[in-house]
């Protein structure tokens, strides 16, 4: 199940392992991977090699001599985003069932249409009425850069993510470090303690829930 989850095609993380290399023969590579997965799953903690990434930035738009107008992502391991989406799996029906129905994004048959639809018949039916109506938009930049995780571990166990998992998730965090790439050069390496990285397929899952 989470092997046809994992999107081919990415960069390889620190390891140099690409997602296709783990499809050449699944039987092989789940036998190998959960004998690590389980190791993970008893003693709540992950590899250090899983905690380091790689930054590299990508153009976005206007001139490449702004900061502004490159974004940055991180690479990391292939195996660890398969145990994460194995982690995701678990945690999110039950997660899922307890969020507020007007959350729609990062959720399963769910989608921000839906909340453009409502917003279109308010507007509509206010128009008809001439009544006022105030509309608040709300742009979180840089949201994951900006999440408390310790505000976090406590969120997950409110929806009732089962204590291993905290501790699995958490784990992953602690000593989180990253390379920046940039012009074939790698930097040395620094901590990271505030952000979720958005190449963890847990991150927006857990921004979600805030």
């Amino acid at each position: 199940m989470a092997f046809r989850q994992i999107k081919s095609g990415k960069a390889a993380g620190p390891e140099n392992i690409p997602a296709e290399a783990l499809e050449v023969d699944v039987a092989v590579t789940a036998k190998i991977l959960h004998i690590l997965f389980s190791k993970i799953w008893d003693k709540e903690q992950v590899p250090t090699d899983w905690k380091e990434g790689l930054l590299v930035k990508i153009p976005t738009k206007g001139g490449h001599s702004k900061c502004d107008n490159y974004r940055g992502i991180t690479l990391v391991s292939i195996p660890r985003k398969l145990f994460n989406r194995v982690l995701l799996n678990r945690m999110k029906d039950s997660m899922d069932a307890q969020l507020r129905d007007q959350q729609a994004g990062f959720r399963k048959d769910r989608s921000s249409t839906d909340q453009i639809a409502t917003l279109w018949i308010v507007v509509e039916q206010s128009t008809e009425w001439n009544s006022s109506l105030y509309i608040n938009f709300i742009d979180y930049e840089e949201a994951l850069d900006s999440v408390d995780r310790t505000t976090l571990w406590k969120l997950l166990r409110h929806y009732g993510v089962p204590e291993k998992i905290v501790n699995i998730i958490r784990n992953s965090y602690d000593g989180l470090n990253c390379k920046i790439v940039n012009g074939g050069q790698v930097t040395n390496s620094f901590e990271v303690q505030t952000c979720l990285g958005q190449s963890c397929l847990l991150s927006h899952f857990r921004f979600s829930s805030l």
